[in-house]
Formats: structure tokens, C-alpha cells, sequence
């Protein structure tokens, strides 16, 4: 992954667009910007940092983005002013023209100055900054600059000039930043020596204390040069006081590390963790600008097309953070025509910015990524109002279709969809204030989560089980079942239990239960017409008696019926017991029954259902047939209300 990353950021053909994101979108620090004149070293200007127009101009009258960026440490742990006994580093900048502190005001603004002044020149600030460049010019500056500072930091001309109530407005945490105005040439060329030494993970990991990198030249795993090796911070933590992270088994190649790249690898490694860092403000909101996951392609021309636009570049051009969905979506219209398109290959990174750093929780490799999906239909079995059929076209339409309507928060009686967007590899789901998290759900979440992310995000619909999708589907549909307070209330129950039919063939080898519910239903109409025909298998059972369980319960005159009733059956586990509890409820309510006129149909419905022996002994399998027959429209009911309907065209006719 390491090589992809590197080829990704190619600093060498696509750095000038990268480094133009970062610089467009990156934040001034805030505090007081300076700046002082090459030639006479006079302040020449200077500016507050409060989001004013008077600083944004002020910022690109001098460039002040570029210059930040590249007068700033790469590294606190690499500082220019040394680590303690001299104390904790205080400079900030690591360039010959700039000079970065925080203002700390608990001190006056003089002690402070002298604080600096003396840091400077007693940790050897200066010979650092000589020691990592050739460049006679930038050291005939650096000459000039420091012979400056050691006149004016810290008297009363640089207080005066500043003026005491603009740095009585500086808050402790905020900057005093110093730059001298030369030419960005000079300014680079220093960042281009300093930043491949000084971009390796901190000292201390060779036999040499004070090196970063190995003592001799070895040829660079991912660049095919000879240069000195080192560790990069990036995806690592290498520390010489564990030692298990330096294995007993490996050879003496690179100084017996196993994971060692050159300065140019790691300083491609430090700028894509600088881009994933990268935040942009979105209605006043600070967003990042790249997506986490984040694919890198390593295939289908990197996501190039004929013009040789990378999509990442072209989204970018539209200065708004930019999806994982947004990025599959663009490489699909650019390589629709070719039969690419559904063998996408890249690297996944999912990550998230925390106030230790950026942490990782799954990189992986993906392989023929299928964004398309092909018979993936939703249908309306049950015919409920406002209900959105259709194809189900890609694979983000799944999850926000099917896995979201499953695994929700409620805020009333609304139920939200975000819950599982915003929490995949959460390990504690985040709920919004006044919302709740029903106990099921959450459980289901933690169980599935991950599985169902390989299924979005890495195309892996194979990971998601058919197993996994009846237990997830049938106990969020149940858990809904038991806590339903309202007879006359059952649309979210029959829309999951909609879309679990619907795509029960997507996720169970091809067996299409959206069919199989309508011969059943077909099959129980016939039935109860004639009594030559009989049920004959377990799913005719199982659909018939989630029929008769629902005519049942309508007989209730209980004020507070609910469908938490169906509960009591469907939890029973023996087949024996199931039809036990079904015949109880039919005595229970014999009364109802008893001198009903078009009882036949009942009476056939209850000898057939009674009268079958199931082949299965538990009834497990055929609760979501159950629960099917239950909520469909129930054929009893259905042919009692068109024989009251006839019967009463006759009665109207005879009068006549």
C-alpha cells in the first residue's frame, strides 16, 4: 500500500495540484502576522488575525499562505530549539526567514521576548538552520537575519512599533509570527533541503542517537535509489523501547529494520496524511475536503480520462468536501463505456482526525469493487400506501434503502436513517440529542456493522450472509412487533417486512419469497373455496396461519389491542406448541365465532391449519411466512366484506 500512496501523491507530476489544495484551503494561525523588510529590516507591516477582510487582504498581499506553510516544523518532535534540560520547545519555525512563538500572556509581552531572544541564541536555533543547507545565498541571509533579531526582537522599537494594545489583544494560546520578506524562491529552495532529513520518525531507532536515518546507503524498497533510510511516522510507531516491535527473526538489511523508505518516500507519505488532515469551512462548519473511506485506485487509469483529468482534481475544483460515493460515482460516468467499471481496484483507507493525530481503522484491498447491482428490486407486497418501489441500482442505494430503514434512531415517532452512515467502527454509537436508541437496533449494529461496511464500501456483498440478513431483517421486524401499542399502526412493521421479501433472494441463493407470498396467497383463496384442496407444505402452513393468527385477534374487544399479540405465538418454538397457543385463542374468543353467518370459511381455515403436521419441528424457519400471512390483506376478511357487499345488492334488488 505503501508504493500505492506514494504513486498517488506522485509529487513529481501532481505535487503542484495537491500543494495548491492545501495552500487554497489550509488556516492562517491565529495571532499577529509581522512582516519585516529584506533590506532595511524594518517592520513593515502587520496584521491581526481576525477573519476580517482587512486580513484576507492583507494575507494575499504577502502571500502569507505559502510563507506559513513553509516556514513552519515539520515535526514538534524536531523543533530547531533543543528538548528539555533546555525545557519544552518553544520556536515553532523551522526556516531561516521566519520566527513563529505563542505569545503566552502570563508574562508581559518584554519578558516574553527575552524569553526567545535567549532561546534562540543558546539552544543553537541558528546552527541548526545553517547545518541544513548548502546554499550560500540563503546562509549569507541567514547571517544578516540572525545579526537582526539579536538587535530588535527584544526592545522597545519592536514593542512600539507593534503597539502595546494590539499585543494586549493576543490571547495566551495565540501566535507571534515573524516573517522576512524574500523572495518564495529562496524560501522553498531551504524547504526542499530541510524537509526530506527532517521528515523521518524522531531520533533514538539506530546506533547513532542523533540520526534519523540508517548510517549507510541502501537502495529504497519503494524508489529504486541508493539513499540513507529511515521509519516514517505515517502508519507507524516505531519505538526503540519495545522491542517487539523490532523482530528477533529479521536479517541485517537496513540495519536489521524491516519497513525503511528514502526521505522522498516519506516526505509523499507526511504530505497525503497533510491531505487527509485538510479541512475546509462549509456553512461555518469545519469540514474535511477528502472523504473518509478514501479509495486509491490502482487500476482503470487511476481514475484518469481521455483528457488526462484525475477525478480527485476535478472534484476538488468545486472546493466542497468531496464523498467516497461522489468518488465511485464520477469514476463510473467517466469509464461507462468501457466493461471496467464493475472490476474497480483500489485501496480503502478509514481513517478519522482525533486530538492524538489521525487514526486508522481499516485499510484494506479491494478487488473488483461492483458498484452496479443487477436484480435488486423492491416491491409492494403488501400494498401499503406511500410505499417507494423500484430497482435498487447501485450499491449505495442498499444502504441507505435497506440497511439505514433497519438499524435507526427514533425521535418520536420519526424514525432517522443516518444512524449507521455515522457510526460504522463507531465503539459507542453517537445519538443526537432527544433521540433514542431502541435496544435491538443497537445490538444488531454492533453485531453486523463491520460486515455490512465491507458490503457498501468494499463491494463485498458475499461478506453479508444470508443468515446475517434473515436475523437482522426478522428481529428489528419482531422487536417492532412486540413493542407496538397501536392496533391501526403497522406501516414501518410491513415496510421492513417488505423490503426483507423483497430482497430475501438477493441474500438466500436465488429463492424468490416476493413470488412464493403471492402463490400462497392464491393458494389460501382457492382453499377456502373448496374443500377438495388442503395445505401441503410447511410455507402453506406457516402463511395460513399467520392469516387465521390475525383474523383471530381482530375479535378482541380490548381497548388497548395492539399487534404485540402475534408475539405470543411467533415466540413459541415447537410447532406443537405454536398450533396449542392459536387453538387456546380461538376458544378465548369462540363467542365471536359462534353464530357468525359465513363461518365456513373460518371453520375450513382452522380444520386446515389444526389438521397439517409440519415436516419442521420448530417454527423458527417460517416466522417471516408467518408474519407474511399475518400482514397481508386477509382473505377471510376480504370475502366476508364482497359477500356483504352482494348481499346487500340483493337485498336493494329484491326490494325493488
Amino acid at each position: 500500500m505503501i508504493k500505492e500512496i506514494v504513486e498517488f501523491m506522485d509529487l513529481e507530476n501532481n505535487g503542484e495540484n495537491f500543494l495548491k489544495i492545501i495552500l487554497e484551503n489550509r488556516a492562517i494561525a491565529k495571532g499577529i502576522h509581522i512582516i519585516v523588510d529584506k533590506e532595511t529590516f524594518e517592520i513593515k507591516d502587520f496584521c491581526l488575525n481576525d477573519s476580517s477582510d482587512e486580513f484576507n487582504s492583507f494575507v494575499k498581499t504577502y502571500n502569507l499562505k505559502e510563507r506559513e506553510y513553509y516556514c513552519n516544523y515539520l515535526d514538534s518532535n524536531k523543533n530547531f530549539d533543543s528538548s528539555p534540560p533546555e525545557g519544552k520547545n518553544q520556536i515553532h519555525s523551522a526556516s531561516p526567514y521566519a520566527l513563529f512563538f505563542r505569545y503566552k500572556n502570563d508574562k508581559t509581552i518584554f519578558q516574553r521576548l527575552l524569553e526567545i531572544k535567549d532561546r534562540l541564541f543558546k539552544t543553537g536555533y541558528f546552527e541548526k538552520n545553517k547545518s541544513l543547507t548548502q546554499n550560500e545565498d540563503i546562509l549569507n541571509n541567514l547571517s544578516d537575519i540572525e545579526k537582526v533579531i539579536k538587535e530588535k526582537i527584544a526592545t522597545k522599537y519592536f514593542i512600539k512599533r507593534i503597539g502595546k494594545k494590539n499585543l494586549k489583544n493576543l490571547k495566551n494560546s495565540d501566535y507571534i509570527k515573524v516573517y522576512f520578506d524574500y523572495d518564495m524562491t529562496l524560501i522553498k529552495a531551504f524547504y526542499d533541503e530541510y524537509s526530506p532529513q527532517m521528515a523521518f520518525n524522531k531520533k533514538g531507532l539506530f546506533e547513532d542517537k542523533e540520526k534519523y536515518t540508517t548510517s549507510q546507503e541502501y537502495n529504497c524498497p519503494i524508489i529504486d535509489k541508493k539513499s540513507e533510510l529511515g521509519t516514517s511516522d505515517f502508519l507507524n510507531t516505531f519505538a526503540d523501547k519495545k522491542p517487539f516491535y523490532m523482530h528477533l527473526t529479521r536479517n541485517k538489511l537496513y540495519d536489521g529494520f524491516t519497513a525503511l523508505y528514502s526521505g522522498k518516500v516519506i516526505q509523499n507519505l507526511s504530505f497525503f496524511e497533510e491531505i487527509l488532515k485538510l479541512k475546509i469551512k462549509i456553512d461555518k462548519y469545519d469540514k474535511n475536503m477528502f472523504p473518509s473511506p478514501f479509495p486509491i485506485f490502482i487500476s482503470n487509469k487511476d481514475a484518469i480520462d481521455n483528457e488526462g483529468n484525475r477525478i480527485y482534481f476535478e472534484l476538488l475544483k468545486e472546493n466542497q468536501p468531496i464523498g467516497y460515493q461522489k468518488i465511485i460515482e464520477s469514476v463510473y460516468l467517466k469509464l461507462s463505456d468501457s466493461n471496467e467499471i464493475n472490476d474497480l481496484n483500489f485501496y480503502l483507507i478509514f481513517w478519522t482526525n482525533t486530538k492524538d493525530g489521525i487514526r486508522f481503522y481499516d485499510v484494506d484491498y479491494v478487488d473488483s469493487f461492483k458498484y452496479k447491482l443487477d436484480d435488486f428490486y423492491i416491491e409492494n407486497i403488501f400494498e401499503i400506501e406511500n410505499f417507494n418501489t423500484g430497482t435498487i441500482e447501485n450499491i449505495f442505494e442498499l444502504e441507505w434503502k435497506i440497511f439505514a430503514k433497519f438499524l435507526y434512531t427514533l425521535k418520536g415517532e420519526n424514525e432517522n436513517t443516518y444512524l449507521l452512515k455515522n457510526n460504522y467502527f463507531a465503539e459507542k454509537i453517537n445519538v443526537s440529542k432527544g433521540e433514542k436508541l431502541p435496544a435491538m437496533v443497537a445490538t444488531k449494529f454492533y453485531q453486523y456493522n463491520k460486515a455490512i461496511f465491507d458490503v457498501v464500501y468494499k463491494g463485498k456483498l458475499e461478506s453479508f450472509t444470508g443468515f446475517m440478513f434473515d436475523d437482522l431483517c426478522i428481529s428489528i421486524i419482531r422487536e417492532q412487533i412486540k413493542l407496538n401499542d397501536d392496533w391501526g399502526k403497522t406501516y414501518k412493521i410491513r415496510e421492513k417486512l417488505a423490503l426483507y421479501i423483497s430482497l430475501y433472494k438477493n441474500f438466500n441463493k436465488g429463492e424468490d419469497l416476493a413470488t412464493t407470498i403471492k402463490d400462497l396467497r392464491q393458494k389460501i383463496e382457492v382453499l377456502l373455496e373448496n374443500d377438495e384442496i388442503h395445505l401441503e407444505s410447511d410455507k402453506e402452513f406457516a402463511f395460513a396461519s399467520g392469516q387465521l393468527i390475525w383474523y383471530i385477534l381482530t375479535k378482541s374487544k380490548s381497548e388497548s389491542k395492539t399487534h404485540s399479540l402475534l408475539d405470543i405465538f411467533i415466540s413459541k418454538n415447537k410447532a406443537e406448541d405454536f398450533k396449542m397457543v392459536m387453538a387456546q385463542h380461538i376458544q378465548k374468543y369462540s363467542h365471536a365465532f359462534k353464530f357468525f353467518q359465513n363461518k365456513s370459511w373460518f371453520d375450513k381455515l382452522v380444520g386446515e391449519v389444526m389438521a397439517y403436521e409440519p415436516e419442521q419441528q420448530t417454527i423458527k424457519n417460517l416466522i417471516p411466512l408467518i408474519m407474511a400471512g399475518y400482514f397481508s390483506k386477509n382473505s377471510i376478511s376480504e370475502k366476508i366484506s364482497k359477500k356483504a357487499v352482494e348481499n346487500k345488492s340483493n337485498e336493494e334488488n329484491s326490494n325493488e
